[in-house]
């Protein structure tokens, strides 16, 4: 097979891959072994990058119960490997976001009644929403909870389980992360609080 026919084949495959998202732009780009299940709700803008073993999850459904989720992702944005993604209602991540490996995001949880039998995974999602706005950098192996918007140009520290809101241009630490600097537009320095 001639160079020119593999890179017909390969742009073909790209093209059917992208029309089953419900916004996919042909200059992003998905590592093969990444997963991604809803695609009809999900919204990939320009120019992203995803690595290795990625999955991003946005349900239809749970046990029978029906689920508008939402799951987009802007422009510029930079995923690296063993990143998971699942949402169950809305999921927002802004323009230019770098997210390290090994973080986790949700908007959902499952219900918190112990007298239910057959256990917490048997009942109904408590459904909520998440959104990294723009510029924002999320380290390595953090863990970002339901109900929870991090400000833009915002750093989360390596390891941080964030279960409130984190402020624009704060830096943010520890579990449950909490500000421990902010960028002084003045001084152009990051200020302990």
């Amino acid at each position: 097979m001639s160079m020119l026919m593999g890179k017909i084949i390969n742009r073909i495959k790209k093209e059917k891959f992208v029309r089953e998202f419900k916004k996919f732009e042909l200059s992003s780009d998905a590592n093969k072994t990444c997963t991604f299940i809803g695609k009809e709700n999900i919204e990939i803008g320009a120019e992203c990058s995803f690595g290795q073993a990625c999955e991003f999850i946005a349900y239809n459904s749970h046990l029978g119960q029906c689920l508008e989720s939402s799951l987009k992702i802007g422009n510029h944005v930079r995923i690296t490997s063993r990143c998971r993604i699942t949402c169950a209602g809305d999921i927002q991540i802004g323009n230019d976001v770098l997210i390290a490996p090994d973080v986790m995001i949700t908007d959902h949880n499952h219900g918190m009644n112990p007298t239910i039998s057959g256990g917490y995974s048997s009942q109904p999602l408590i459904v909520g929403m998440v959104r990294v706005d723009d510029g924002a950098w999320i380290g390595r192996g953090v863990c970002i909870l339901p109900n929870v918007i991090i400000g833009k140009h915002s750093v989360i520290g390596a390891g941080s389980i964030v279960t409130h809101d984190i402020p624009e241009y704060s830096m943010a630490a520890g579990n449950p992360a909490k500000v421990i600097k902010k960028y002084n537009k003045l001084t152009c320095e990051w200020e302990k609080v």
